[in-house]
Formats: structure tokens, sequence, C-alpha cells
């Protein structure tokens, strides 16, 4: 058993991030207490030995709390944890300091070792999405970007420093506690796919027209119009054998089920927003088939809330209700309901309390929308905290790594399908199973319409 010190105020917060990491990731038991004094201390009941840290991040925060004045600016200084071990599980030895001594400097005598870094402050700084409420930047969703994150702007976004700092304690920790055992960890991949067009021909002749026109005149090629209204003659008859996003769908769970994978399909119950939402309702015959279909083949079916729905909670409660009324009624059980947000519109913490006020067991919003990597500083799952009432919630956080589109589409890094996109994307897959964590992708069935999309996703889930 741990017994561990922490200086007074932020109780709530510490013993969340203590809960997580010690708890819910390392597995070993701990007893928190307060102390008058202004740093951290961990001791092993009848043991000799003790672990210090700072306690720069909740001092700061104790007294300013979703204040500017208490965000860790960049730039951060550099700690070389050589000087701890050699060995250490790390993305890199130099290690960024979101919070923690100014000299960055490692004490350690015989039986008391002192670590530089604020590794409880930092890691509840990058879980919780503490400048995501504090901050004001916004793209033209109305989402934070990565851009005003603070590692993007520090250069670590594709490091999982939350998992980094872990390994560190975990060392320090064997190092004064040989004997120590921690929870094993297996990496999983998590595939998943927001569903925003089921079909792609709709049956509508205006809709047929105006791809033929366009077809023919923007993209001179006759031989797509003909495909194309060969595929809308076929889908007006109720034969969608040849629509390029239903055999998207059939492609993912192909795939994956030679993987011996099961993959997350994420749903848009309720229409929010006409331009921008499924208009294809649950209650269409053709859904409810698609539904049956994948449960029957053994795959997830999922929530993707519509576009305004982010932080409305009739909204959100309307679209859970939906979805449960025809998981319900097709008779199809799971024991886990989850998802993401459409767009990866998200709001902390207001999104992630709609989430847990409608009993949802997982979300998987959290990636940036412009630049893939580890927004959440972690590619573990973990319960998410509410920065409002200052509480933890039920919720579970499955953090999305890569969606395809940040890498490819000009909008965002505009890498397209070259080289240096699919290394990138196999580099995100690598570091998520070096740290046994989940290397969790969203690709798009609506975006498996070339060569090229197939062999990123075969490489992508090997």
């Amino acid at each position: 058993m741990l017994n561990i010190q922490t200086p007074s105020g932020c109780q709530a917060e510490r013993a969340y991030i203590l809960g997580v990491l010690f708890g819910d990731w390392l597995g070993i038991p701990f007893i928190l207490s307060q102390t008058a004094g202004e740093e951290v201390c961990i001791r092993l009941t009848d043991q000799p030995g003790e672990i210090r840290l700072p306690d720069d991040f909740f001092r700061l925060a104790a007294d300013a709390w979703l204040a500017e004045g208490s965000l860790p600016r960049a730039p951060l200084g550099n700690w070389d944890s050589r000087e701890l071990a050699p060995d250490i599980l790390l993305t890199d030895p130099q290690v960024p300091v979101l919070a923690g001594d100014n000299l960055l400097a490692l004490s350690r005598t015989a039986e008391r070792l002192r670590l530089p870094v604020d590794i409880l402050g930092s890691a509840f700084f990058m879980l919780s999405r503490y400048e995501e409420a504090v901050l004001p930047d916004r793209d033209n969703h109305d989402r934070f970007p990565a851009t005003a994150s603070l590692a993007y702007q520090a250069g670590f976004l594709d490091r999982p420093i939350v998992d980094e700092y872990v390994e560190i304690l975990w060392k320090a920790m064997q190092l004064i506690w040989p004997g120590l055992q921690r929870r094993p960890h297996l990496s999983r991949t998590l595939v998943s796919c927001d569903v925003d067009s089921p079909f792609f021909f709709r049956g509508a002749p205006l809709d047929m027209g105006l791809r033929l026109a366009s077809d023919l005149l923007k993209r001179r090629s006759p031989t797509r119009a003909w495909r194309n209204w060969r595929g809308q003659w076929w889908a007006r008859r109720g034969d969608h054998s040849q629509d390029p996003h239903r055999i998207g769908l059939e492609f993912i769970m192909d795939i994956n089920e030679r993987a011996g994978r099961a993959a997350a399909f994420y749903f848009i119950p309720e229409n929010t927003d006409t331009r921008l939402d499924n208009p294809v309702t649950l209650d269409d015959p053709r859904m409810r088939t698609l539904l049956r279909e994948i449960h029957a083949r053994g795959h997830e079916i999922g929530i993707h809330p519509g576009y305004n729905t982010y932080k409305d909670s009739e909204a959100m409660a309307r679209s859970v209700a939906t979805l449960r009324r025809v998981l319900d009624e097709e008779r199809i059980d799971q024991p886990v309901l989850g998802g993401r947000q459409h767009y990866l519109r998200w709001e902390t913490p207001t999104t992630a309390c709609l989430w847990n006020d409608n009993a949802l067991d997982y979300d998987s919003t959290l990636s940036f929308a412009d630049r893939p990597g580890f927004r959440c500083g972690t590619c573990r799952e973990y319960r998410l905290y509410d920065l409002h009432q200052r509480r933890p919630l039920c919720l579970r956080e499955r953090p999305l790594i890569l969606m395809e589109c940040s890498v490819i589409a000009e909008r965002y890094m505009g890498l397209r399908y070259s080289d240096a996109a699919l290394a990138l994307m196999q580099r995100y897959r690598a570091t998520c199973q070096r740290f046994g964590g989940d290397f969790a992708f969203l690709w798009h069935n609506s975006h498996l319409g070339t060569d090229a999309d197939h062999r990123f996703y075969r490489a992508l889930t090997a």
C-alpha cells in the first residue's frame, strides 16, 4: 500500500489524478492524506525510502482555478531523464516539463529520490483538458484547434507525454522499491467508422442529374458518370451493392474480420443540422437492415451525436434516446454504448457532462481535427473530469489518435496519399503499441473510394 501525502488545496483533483495513475493504470493501492509541506511525498508501507515531487500546477490552480495565470506556457524547459536512468520507456530522453522545478535537477540519496517534474499536476492538466476550458481559441466549427494547444506550441503533440511521465515515476519507484509490481497492459487497435453518409445514392432524380452533370462537365469522366448512373439506378430499386459508401462499410467489416477484430460504427440518430448531418433517419428500412447486418457480423454499433448536440442537453438526450429505442426494437443488445461527436465538436467539460448524464459508457472524440496525435497526452483509456463541478465522471475517454482526413485532406495537414502520410500514421500506431496503449483510429466509410485509401487502411489494420 502506498501512502501519498500532498499539500492542501485541490483535493478532489488530486484524488482523481492519483486514482487514474495509480489505481487504474498502475494498479497499485494507495492512501491519500494532506501534509503541511509544499511537496508530494510517496512512501510504501513497511518499506524504507520515499519519492518526492514538486507541486507546481495545483499550487497555482488552487488560487486561480480556470484562470490564465494557472496555465503552463511555452517555451517549456526540458529535463534529461537519463539523470534518473538510461532505460526508461520514452519517445526521447529529453522530456518537456509542463510544471516543475526551475533548475530541473534530480536529487537523490540512499533512501530519497526527488524528481524535478510535477508529474501529478501535469497529468491532470492534460487528461482534464484544462487549457480548453480556459483559452478562447476556436476554429470555424467552434472546436479548440491543435495550434492553440500547449502540446502543439511546445512540440510534444506526437508524444504520449502523460504515459511518459508515468514511466518516469514507475522507474523511480522501481529504484526505491525493486519488488513493487504494476498492472500489465496489452496494446489494442481500436478501429472505428463515423457513418456520416451510409448511402452515396439516395434515389432522388435531381441528385442523379446533378451528379451526372458534374461527372461529365466538371470531371470529364464518362466512365465515372456511367458507374454513378448505374449505381443510382439500382439504388432506386433497393439494391445498394454498387453504392460506394455502402461498399466502404462492407470493406471495413471484411478487413477487420480477417484480422479477428470487431470495428465500431457510429451513427447519427437525429438530424440537428440540415446541411451537415445525415438526412437518412434510423427508422429508414435501409438503415434498419444495415444495423442488423453490422450486429449479426459481430461489430459494434455506437452513437455519433449530430452537429449541434455538443452543448445542447435536449438535442443530446433525444439523440441517445433515439439510438437506444432503435437498438431495442431491433433486439440489438450491447453491454457497452459509446461513440464520438460529429465533426469532433467538443466543449470542455460541457460535452463530457452531457455524455455522462445520458449514461453513455465511453467517448472517443478527443483528437484534434487539424492534427493527429495525443491531444490528451495518453493512448490509454481513462475517466473524464468535470472542471466546473470539480468532480470525476463515470464516462471514460478512449482518446482518438488518428483521423484519416487530418493527415490526408488539404484543409488540414494536406499530405495526401504520400509515403510521408502513411509513415506518419504508422508511427503513431507503433508509439501506441510501445506504450501498451490503444491505437484508436477513425476512417470514414465515405473515404474508401480509391486504391490508395484501401492500401492505407490495410496497412493500419494489419
